[in-house]
């Protein structure tokens, strides 16, 4: 064996107990912001005050540009009252109510808060989404029945 073979070999072999001996590096974990949806009371006769609450966790450890909102398709038949929460500012377009916070802290929650007088019978089926800074968008549902 020549000393090109022979270094050749030696630095193959070398390189194989290098990669042996170093640990893999940890697969990253991806936090997923924890959004909640509710509706109180969820059965309601026409007339009656309704509250819409969605939440926005930011579940990571590094502070976060976050966005929340409430989709509201039956807009038509409530009558909103009042928008407010907390941890956001907050813009209400009627079918769509949101807000954005570019600096949410770690474990810190913004809210989204709709207190609405129902003025038809029928389902409205809200949905609630919730997005921080590098992921991807997650959902939550609720329904109102109104007769």
């Amino acid at each position: 064996m020549g000393i090109r073979q022979l270094a050749a070999t030696m630095l193959c072999v070398g390189t194989g107990l290098a990669a042996w001996v170093t640990p893999a590096a940890a697969a990253p974990t991806v936090s997923i912001p924890l959004v909640g949806l509710t509706v109180t009371p969820a059965t309601a006769v026409v007339g009656d005050q309704v509250t819409v609450a969605a939440t926005l966790t930011n579940n990571t450890s590094a502070t976060v540009s976050a966005a929340l909102g409430i989709e509201n398709p039956q807009y038509a038949s409530q009558k909103i009252t009042g928008v407010g929460g907390s941890g956001c500012a907050r813009r209400n377009l009627q079918r769509l109510i949101y807000c954005g916070n570019s600096l949410l802290a770690p474990g810190a929650t913004a809210s989204i808060i709709v207190t609405l007088v129902t003025t038809a019978a029928g389902t409205d089926n809200f949905t609630a989404y919730g997005r921080i800074t590098n992921t991807n968008d997650v959902y939550a549902y609720a329904t109102l029945s109104t007769s």
